[in-house]
């Protein structure tokens, strides 16, 4: 999965995820992080499931690829799902998701 901004700013970029967020029951259970060169998604309840990207600077902003996974045996079952809501939040935040 490639996910890419037209925002040069990583810290933007989380706020714009953060505020496409809101007050969302998932947001209690999603919590994004960024930090020079990646951009890290930890998934709460019944376990820790983290999804890590690696940030690069794009034509138009920033891109992010995702270069791991560790999915707890409980989210497993839902991972689909939750990568959808994650897309759409992405997509709410100005993201573009290529999967």
């Amino acid at each position: 999965m490639r996910v890419t901004f037209n925002e040069t700013d990583r810290n933007k970029v989380l706020e714009n995820i953060k505020n496409a967020l809101g007050q969302r029951k998932l947001a209690d259970l999603l919590d994004f992080s960024v930090s020079p060169g990646s951009l890290i998604v930890k998934i709460t309840k019944l376990g820790t499931s983290e999804l890590s990207f690696t940030e690069k600077p794009g034509t138009n902003g920033l891109e992010y690829t995702l270069t791991g996974e560790k999915i707890a045996f409980a989210h497993r079952a839902f991972k689909g799902e939750v990568t959808e809501k994650i897309i759409k939040i992405v997509e709410k935040a100005g993201g573009i998701v290529v999967a």
